[in-house]
């Protein structure tokens, strides 16, 4: 007995270790891949960040009007004083209007310095503008970082630079200057942040630029690592010239490790215990016993489910219960096998139509661009206006399906949804929207409002010939409250207490279902919905959601 049990320790010890290796060779690949995918994320948002800017930069270097203005400047033609300040205008302009331009600085090929600066124009301290330094450009774009500080009202500000030359290719000396814009560096250090416990850190020539800790910003990387807590990982960022460092904590990784290797001693534990737990308890009639049911488990193997085990009264009665269970099971496995196979077959058939089901959503797109032509052609004005109305339905619902978009943008797509909706049902429908400035820019998830206006015109219009619809909106507290109302037929005040109940899915009204549900995913039990309804004279819809106002880089 002493020999099985050391021969049945063997593969027990060899599989344990075996496994050990491969959760830590899986430990190391996974915390690679998180390395990874955070470098690409930060790579991807800081090249989106750094277009957004570049573009800002370019648009103003190619507006003509500045062209103008500072070709007069350069050669002293024109009221210099009004160019300066109209220049500084336009350059004020782009600073009040987009998040993180903190300043921008234009050196005219005469060398002369104007410049605007959005915190010294609030804080009253001395201008730091004029003093960035100007880089000479072959073409292009220049990105740069010095990681020196910005003192503005005795507080450190970190500036990225950005920089174009100023060209008017109407004339034959057509370089007339530089312009730097200068952008605030949190807004690179949002960019590329990632997830919690992994920090990234934006390199120029192994100087920090941008950091999550300001106070290491100017430093060189090598001052800062901690080789033995953590993995550093970097990745070239070729448009901007930059380097991208994440800093990963290997404190988890360790911890994993550690903790895998205690599991593997308290299983191989646990295993001689047990092991020698049986051999205590079991005697040779068993072994003898279950040695007899493995000629039949062979057969099984072999997909011979015709067999059984023979229950032998005279065994002891755990044996007879094996081979009962055994006897069970082949059975069970017969059945469920053969279920597997129709599973198999059913999902094979599944895969089959919906491959033959999918269809590019760019054909949809080109085919009703060609069907809109057609009907422009033919002078079919109405039918090329509901084509264009349905395409743009289906590029809103598409893309970022799910997602949220502002007001303006889903009632624009409403406004589309309702046109087509008028045009099928054959009814005018006048339809009023207030929507307020302040509302306009918040976020909505996509489609919210769709099944009630579908509701509306397919319940409450259906025997009516003036055809109203009212959309309101505004905000209520930290809340914004929507309200829908039709002067149609009405509801009974049953179906409106019904439909006020968050369980309710009445037949007909499954949007209205579905609504509710999204509304509890969305926002939990932050959002609201309620109808109220008079019979033959109008049915109002409210919906409270909370209001969330886009603060992130649009591009």
């Amino acid at each position: 007995m002493t020999n099985f049990l050391l021969t049945a320790l063997i593969p027990v010890l060899i599989f344990a270790i075996i496994s050990q290796i491969n959760i830590q060779q899986r430990l190391k690949e996974n915390l690679s891949d998180r390395i990874k995918s955070n470098l690409d994320t930060a790579e991807k948002n800081l090249e989106m960040v750094l277009d957004k800017y570049e573009t800002i930069l370019y648009d103003f270097s190619t507006d003509e009007d500045v062209l103008e203005i500072v070709r007069e400047l350069n050669e002293n033609q024109g009221d210099r004083e009004k160019n300066s300040i109209s220049l500084r205008k336009k350059l004020s302009h782009i600073c009040n209007q987009f998040t993180g331009v903190e300043g921008i600085t234009i050196q005219l090929k005469t060398g002369e310095i104007i410049y605007y600066e959005s915190l010294s124009s609030f804080s009253g301290s001395e201008t730091w503008a004029d003093k960035v330094e100007i880089p000479k450009i072959e073409r292009g774009a220049v990105y740069f970082g010095d990681g020196k500080p910005v003192k503005i009202a005795d507080k450190n500000h970190y500036m990225f630079y950005i920089a174009r030359n100023i060209t008017d290719y109407r004339i034959i000396e057509n370089f007339q200057g530089t312009v730097v814009l200068s952008v605030n560096e949190e807004r690179i250090r949002g960019a590329i942040a990632s997830d919690i416990g992994s920090r990234e850190y934006l390199l120029s020539n192994d100087v920090i630029v941008s950091a999550p800790d300001p106070k290491k910003i100017g430093k060189k990387l090598s001052e800062i690592q901690d080789s033995e807590n953590y993995q550093y990982t970097t990745a070239d960022h070729e448009i901007s010239g930059f380097a991208i460092c994440n800093e990963q904590p290997l404190a988890y990784y360790w911890k994993m490790s550690v903790s895998q290797w205690i599991y593997l001693f308290i299983i191989i534990s646990m295993t001689i215990v047990i092991m020698f737990i049986l051999l205590h308890f079991f005697s040779r009639p068993y072994i003898q016993a279950v040695e007899s049911i493995t000629g039949v488990m062979s057969c099984v193997e072999q997909g011979e489910f015709d067999h059984q085990v023979r229950v032998n009264p005279h065994l002891p009665m755990e044996i007879q219960q094996i081979s009962s269970g055994f006897n069970e099971m082949v059975a069970h496995l017969e059945m469920l096998i053969a279920k597997v196979k129709q599973a198999v077959l059913d999902q094979k058939n599944a895969e089959l139509s919906a491959l033959e089901a999918q269809i590019d959503p760019h054909f949809l797109y080109n085919t009703l661009d060609t069907i809109n032509w057609k009907a422009i052609e033919n002078e079919q004005y109405e039918i090329s206006g509901m084509v264009g109305a349905l395409a743009d339905i289906l590029r809103y619902t598409v893309k970022n399906a799910g997602g949220t978009a502002s007001i303006s943008e889903e009632i624009a797509w409403l406004k589309q949804y309702i046109m087509l909706q008028s045009a099928k049902f054959g009814k005018r429908l006048d339809v009023k929207i207030h929507m307020p400035e302040d509302v306009k820019e918040c976020r909505i998830h996509k489609l919210l409002l769709q099944p009630f206006v579908e509701n509306t015109i397919k319940y409450a219009f259906a025997d009516q010939e003036t055809c109203a619809l009212n959309i309101r909106m505004k905000k209520s507290g930290e809340q914004l409250h929507i309200l829908i109302q039709d002067n149609g037929q009405g509801m009974d005040p049953d179906m409106v207490a019904k439909l006020n109940q968050d369980e309710c899915e009445m037949e007909g009204h499954l949007g209205i279902a579905n609504v509710r549900k999204r509304l509890k995913l969305y926002y939990g039990g932050q959002a609201a919905l309620y109808f109220e309804s008079e019979v033959g004279n109008y049915t109002k819809v409210h919906l409270f959601i909370p209001i969330e106002e886009e603060t992130t880089c649009v591009l």
